[in-house]
């Protein structure tokens, strides 16, 4: 991940745009990588299964039983 975040660092590929489309293209592509990157990340993963309800969850679960 350290490796393609050197070679494809942002700062090179916006470099050799006019300012005004590099800033549009920068936040573009920092938006894009906090998604993709968002599930290698433990702390991601763990707030994707919470969203899905997958993950652990912080409290136990109430559950009413049926009476007779």
């Amino acid at each position: 991940m350290q490796f393609l975040q050197r070679v494809f660092g942002i700062d090179t590929i916006v470099k050799p745009l006019p300012p005004a489309m590099a800033y549009n293209v920068s936040s573009n592509l920092n938006f894009f990588m906090c998604i993709v990157t968002q599930f290698f990340d433990p702390e991601g993963i763990a707030n994707a299964q919470k969203s899905l309800g997958i993950g652990q969850e912080e409290k136990a679960r109430r559950v009413r039983r049926k009476r007779d």
